[in-house]
């Protein structure tokens, strides 16, 4: 079965990095700087590689988020049109329980806009939707039953 995950660059996602765990409590966050010798086989700098990230990652809510500077010299010209939506399951206490403490968490803040309050829906389900100070646009979603994620378990 194959995963999406996003893979997010930032201007410093040393930085980023900090501020996902700082203020979305994220998890399993790594970081790997560039080293010397990759600087030199991608003509960059070499100045500061300890403040570099050429991988790193974190988790929210079990979801797997992997982040690296914009290194090659591409515009980063924010995240446009992109969401990063984490479906919680509807069948497992604990995930709700997650999911609204997070949610809360990250209301909380001050480092977040919210542009959709985490609370029922019209169409049955609970939805929130947030963004957070690099633009990029959130959403929890539980709803009440969602095919694609039953077959996406079953295989």
């Amino acid at each position: 079965m194959a995963i999406l995950n996003p893979y997010i660059s930032y201007e410093s996602a040393k930085d980023a990095l900090d501020y996902y765990e700082n203020v979305f409590s994220a998890k399993n966050v790594f970081r790997l700087p560039l080293t010397e010798g990759q600087a030199k086989e991608y003509n960059i700098s070499d100045k500061n590689l300890d403040d570099t990230t050429m991988h790193g990652g974190f988790t929210v809510l079990g979801a797997q988020v992997y982040v690296s500077d914009n290194l090659f010299g591409a515009e980063n010209n924010g995240p446009s049109n992109i969401t990063l939506n984490i479906e919680i399951d509807n069948n497992n206490a604990d995930e709700i329980s997650a999911a609204d403490r997070f949610y809360m968490l990250v209301r909380d803040s001050g480092q977040v806009t919210v542009t959709m309050p985490f609370q029922e829906q019209f169409w049955g389900g609970k939805m929130g939707a947030f963004t957070d100070k690099y633009g990029m646009k959130w959403t929890l979603h539980l709803a009440p039953q969602n095919p694609l994620r039953a077959a996406v378990e079953e295989g």
